[in-house]
Order: structure tokens, then C-alpha cells, then sequence
């Protein structure tokens, strides 16, 4: 099967991009003219979801939501705060907490240092894309870009979230992603195998995922108006613009959706704080 009639998009337990012929987009906005970049970011941390495959792991709380998980000293939403709080290009954190959990981020933003620039913490929606348009809607409207960020991937790296934001500014859109490692099949009904895909132009999606705010104003409104509803954000701009720039990401930006992914997460952060110890 020639990529170029690949489908747009593969569903699995993880988000998956696939590069199809330019010549399928339907025609795209132009793109902003590259004059010197503003990087000025609000960042939107959806930490909205039910968290419905993550066991209690928190002995503190009798039904823990994901983003109070504690791992290696700190929770998930204070690790994923933590790693966008230097950049001077951030000016604030917009958090996006479900319902029941509100009161409990506020306290927390008043009291964690990795939080100090939360700014607002609003709730979310029923589905991914309204608790989106509801943090998008909280955020400084005066700011270039507006950065999407999962609460449950608590480990970016600053640095990563710096390029992410250059490529923003430049060219009005960053998706972080990795490319696909694994061999990826189809399978209509889930239980016989129809095709393979091609490896080399699959990429799967991570966050933060940017965009030039004013513009990702517009495509929530749009997707609000056609009833679309994309499970990441990249989707939007895919739809009403064109091909998104990547960001080479990393493995080691996982997701944290059950509790053997909270064991790796902490493997990972022990080898971090072992390797600064040995540089310094």
C-alpha cells in the first residue's frame, strides 16, 4: 500500500501520525510570515481525565485522581508544572482539573513552588477537546502561543519544551513526536489482522502540542461548530491549516496511564537525579 493513501490516522492506546502526500491536504491557511519570533506562552495543563485505569497509588486519598499520584516525592501535576516554570517564554499555567478536584489544585498552586505561576485553574469537559477550549478560554489572550501539555506525561524536559516553542513561534505550530518503533497492523473488527502499515511515516504524538493562540482560538470555535471532536490537539490544526512541524520528542516523555507505567516513570527520574549528581 503506497504511504500516500495511507489513512490519516491509526487508533491504538497510543496517539499515532502518519506523514500522508501534501497533495490530499485540503489547502492550507499560509503560514505566519517569519519576522522575529514572539514566544511569549501560555501553557494549558489538562489534568481533567477520570483516570479510570490508574489503580490507587496514592495512600493519602481514597480514590486518587491521576495528577495527585506521588512519584518520587512529588505529584504528576507538580512535575509537569515543574518542567515549564523556568522558561522566561512561559508567563503562565492555566490548569484544567475536574470538577471535584478544583479546590485541591488551588491549594496546591498556592503552596507548591513548581506552581507559581499558575495563573487559573478552571474545569474541565466532558470530552478532551472542551476542557481544551476551556483552559484556552481562561488563558492571557495577549500571549503568542499557547502550549497543551497532559498532566499524566510528567516527565518532558525543559529543553524539549524550549524547541517546541521555538519551532511555535516560527512557523505557528510544534508537535512534539517520536518516530514509531513498533509494527503497526489493522484490524477492522479486533480480531484478524487486515494490513501493515508503513513504519518510516508513522510517528507517535506526544505533548506539549503548540500553536499561535489566536489561531487555535479560531479552530476550537470551528471543531465547536462542526461537532468535530479530535482526541489530541494537533488534530485541529491538521484539519483547518495543513501539516503540522514536528519536534523530534522522546521516549522517555511517557504517558502515565497505569501503574507499571508509574514504576518506569520513577526509574527514569532516579537515573535523571543520579546522572546531575555525577555531573556536578
Amino acid at each position: 500500500q503506497s504511504p500516500a493513501r495511507l489513512p490519516e490516522r491509526v487508533r491504538s492506546n497510543r496517539f499515532v501520525i502518519v506523514r500522508a502526500d501534501p497533495t490530499l491536504w485540503p489547502t492550507p491557511m499560509k503560514e505566519p510570515a517569519r519576522g522575529p519570533a514572539n514566544r511569549t506562552t501560555s501553557v494549558v495543563i489538562v489534568a481533567a481525565g477520570q483516570s479510570s485505569r490508574m489503580a490507587s497509588a496514592d495512600a493519602t486519598s481514597d480514590t486518587p485522581r491521576k495528577p495527585f499520584v506521588v512519584l518520587e516525592g512529588l505529584t504528576l501535576l507538580e512535575h509537569a508544572c515543574n518542567a515549564f516554570d523556568p522558561l522566561a517564554d512561559v508567563h503562565e499555567i492555566v490548569i484544567v482539573g475536574h470538577e471535584g478536584d478544583l479546590e485541591r489544585i488551588r491549594r496546591m498552586a498556592r503552596s507548591c513552588p513548581s506552581m507559581r505561576k499558575v495563573s487559573h485553574v478552571v474545569a474541565g469537559g466532558e470530552l478532551r477537546v472542551d476542557s481544551v477550549r476551556a483552559g484556552t478560554q481562561a488563558a492571557d489572550a495577549s500571549l503568542q502561543l499557547v502550549a497543551i501539555h497532559d498532566a499524566a506525561r510528567p516527565l518532558v524536559e525543559t529543553e524539549l519544551i524550549a524547541r517546541a516553542i521555538e519551532v511555535a513561534a516560527t512557523r505557528g505550530a510544534a508537535l512534539v513526536a517520536v518516530p514509531v518503533t513498533d509494527t503497526i497492523k489493522t484490524s477492522p473488527d479486533g480480531e484478524h489482522v487486515e494490513n501493515t502499515l508503513h513504519r518510516s511515516v508513522l510517528w507517535s504524538a506526544q505533548t506539549p502540542q503548540i500553536f499561535a493562540q489566536a489561531r487555535f482560538r479560531e479552530m476550537l470555535e470551528k471543531a465547536r461548530a462542526e461537532n468535530f471532536r479530535p482526541t489530541d490537539d494537533s488534530s485541529l490544526y491538521e484539519k483547518y491549516v495543513g501539516p503540522v512541524p514536528i519536534v523530534q520528542g522522546d521516549v522517555r516523555n511517557l504517558k502515565v496511564t497505569t501503574p507499571d507505567d508509574l514504576v518506569i516513570a520513577a526509574a527514569i527520574l532516579r537515573s535523571r537525579a543520579s546522572s546531575g549528581a555525577r555531573r556536578t
